[in-house]
């Protein structure tokens, strides 16, 4: 998060802070904005899923029921 505050506060300076938003998306210094949250997204959504899976191995299912949703669809007549 940092990384993203400091590439926007680049482009910030640069183009005033009262700048309209089109400014900043035409700043030289826009892509280092974009890369930053790009990299972001990368930790936030790899953080998601390694909390998903231990959510997962832990017995955790969603949607909340799903389990036994399942085993009443998995044989219509209650056959093994």
């Amino acid at each position: 998060m940092a990384g993203v505050g400091t590439a926007y506060s680049a482009v910030q300076k640069s183009v005033g802070a009262a700048a309209r938003d089109e400014a900043c998306l035409v700043s030289p210094g826009w892509s280092a904005v974009v890369a930053a949250a790009a990299r972001l997204a990368q930790v936030l959504v790899s953080n998601d899923l390694s909390a998903l899976s231990k959510l997962h191995d832990a017995g955790y299912r969603w949607p909340l029921g799903a389990e036994s949703l399942a085993s009443e669809t998995d044989d219509p007549h209650g056959e093994s």
